[in-house]
């Protein structure tokens, strides 16, 4: 019974624990991944992309399907703030993970010449930590009290 229960805690209902938040997070990035990873090969392989554009075009689309998910699963318990908000946050949040995905991926392959998808592969586990952290941080407090950390105070 303590084990069904534990389940229950760690995938069904609502919380604030950090490391339920983590393992859920983390099948929410491997479903994201396949969105990413599919479709990264598919728009270079197959499209003809050069394997920037489709890496961009690929983590913008799975970054949809992240947010979905983690709004609705992951971080379900976050502070209640206007939509708009929220989606500016995340769009933030997003945008410098894009820029991470993409440097990466531009040092891993064309400066270290290491195959492309390969090159997602470690870029992703590089990007998941900032993700994580990041939507940990602004979806789970108050803003306000978020921006305290980063404003002087007088």
């Amino acid at each position: 019974m303590a084990v069904k229960q534990h389940l229950k805690t760690l995938f069904i209902a609502p919380t604030d624990r950090a490391s339920h938040q983590f393992i859920r997070y983390g099948f929410v990035a491997a479903v994201a991944f396949v969105f990413d990873f599919g479709l990264l090969f598919v728009f270079t392989h197959f499209a003809g992309l050069f394997y920037l554009l489709s890496a961009t075009l690929s983590f913008t689309i799975s970054a949809v399907v992240n947010y979905y998910l983690s709004t609705i699963w992951v971080f379900s318990n976050r502070v209640q703030r206007q939509r708009s908000h929220e989606l500016a946050i995340f769009m933030a949040i997003c945008l410098v993970a894009l820029a991470l995905n993409d440097i990466f991926m531009w040092v891993f392959t064309s400066v270290l010449g290491i195959f492309y998808l390969v090159s997602k592969i470690l870029t992703v586990c590089i990007v998941f930590f900032w993700s994580f952290g990041a939507r940990r941080f602004f979806f789970t407090q108050k803003l306000s009290h978020a921006l305290e950390r980063f404003l002087p105070s007088h």
